[in-house]
């Protein structure tokens, strides 16, 4: 696999990030770290594992219809992936720029597409508006799968829209409108997640110190 102009962009506990071209196309490649407090031979194991399962989850999540990047390729020997680059500003970012009445829309079809996810029982694993890239006609596409598994379990599900709520929260005022927005995308697409949002609610009340004022009715 060919690979030219690589450059670093951004460094994690688990994984570096480069930008590059693959047959003069702009590419991400998504390379995961050795531990060097593991046996080389388990830890080579644990990196193939999570490398081949967070494919698995972008595949069959590309498979059923979902706003994600596109795998182009694996390569085993030196554990990264190959994705398509996505063009456009993180969530996050946009929040800054954009009136609430335009962001509503945003977080309406990004609500929609993790419905689309959890309905097919696909878990993203690190949900944040950090982890959403906003593209022309503010479309969102879901990226970085690298905690991303196949379960059924509600519990899986509502921490997925718990800690999207979470990081949500830190960051905008206009959190409850916006989550609100986001949630009834969710459910026009999967009806049964109101156990999902029910069982995230039991999930925040486990906490001890939540101010009233951010407590979900």
């Amino acid at each position: 696999m060919r690979l030219d102009k690589a450059a670093r962009i951004a460094k994690g506990a688990e994984a570096i990030i480069y930008q590059g071209t693959y047959l003069q196309n702009p590419v991400i490649i998504k390379q995961r770290l050795p531990k060097t407090y593991r046996h080389p031979e388990i830890d080579h194991r644990i990196r193939l594992h999570r490398l081949r399962s967070e494919a698995k989850v972008m595949s069959i999540a590309r498979k059923i219809g979902a706003s994600v990047p596109s795998l182009i390729g694996i390569n085993i020997q030196e554990s990264y992936l190959l994705i398509e680059e996505i063009d456009g500003k993180l969530l996050y970012e946009t929040m800054d720029l954009l009136p609430i009445q335009r962001l509503k829309p945003i977080f309406s079809s990004l609500g929609s597409q993790i419905g689309l996810l959890h309905c097919n029982d696909i878990i993203h694993g690190d949900l944040t508006v950090f982890n959403v890239i906003i593209q022309l006609e503010d479309k969102p596409i879901i990226i970085d799968f690298g905690l991303g598994r196949i379960s059924n379990e509600i519990e899986s599900k509502a921490d997925d829209i718990l800690t999207f709520y979470s990081t949500l929260k830190a960051i905008q005022p206009a959190s409850k409108i916006l989550f609100s927005t986001f949630l009834d995308g969710y459910l026009s697409v999967y009806p049964e997640g109101k156990n999902t949002y029910e069982q995230m609610k039991k999930i925040q009340s486990r906490a001890r110190y939540i101010a009233r004022e951010d407590r979900l009715e």
